[in-house]
């Protein structure tokens, strides 16, 4: 289930037409009201997709990664367990736990994924959804 968490979003757009647009979030964040914001920006023709750097390279560990993440883990919660599971039987690499957990942590600290303690371990769960995984929760 999505908790509640004291967040502060930014988030900048620009539509077709050269209109900037600037919404500040801050506050007990849940998945409830940043779905009305997507609703909004659909209102006012706002493109909802996630504009961060393009996807890294396959050929490297970190963009193995990121794509098992991107098709695997959209927006449901994961553990450093599930993704190195996955990692093994996708690309039938072996991968250490503290390597996945590693990485994990990075893309936690770069707000591209959220980290919660869970027990003795961390739930990770995706930050930005794209227009067509909105769709299909």
């Amino acid at each position: 289930m999505f908790t509640e968490l004291r967040k502060r979003v930014k988030i900048e757009l620009q539509d077709d037409e050269g209109t900037k647009y600037t919404l500040a979030l801050e506050g007990k964040l849940s998945r409830e009201k940043v779905m009305k914001v997507m609703d909004l920006m659909e209102m006012i023709n706002v493109p909802v997709e996630d504009d961060h750097a393009p996807a890294p390279s396959q050929d490297t560990f970190f963009g193995k990664l990121y794509n098992l993440i991107e098709t695997s883990f959209p927006g449901g919660e994961f553990s450093s367990s599930d993704v190195a599971q996955e990692f093994e039987e996708r690309y039938g690499l072996p991968v250490r736990l503290a390597t996945v957990s590693t990485y994990l942590s990075r893309l936690a600290d770069k707000n591209y994924l959220q980290r919660e303690k869970f027990g003795n371990s961390w739930v990770y769960r995706r930050v930005y959804l794209k227009t067509a995984q909105l769709a299909d929760r």
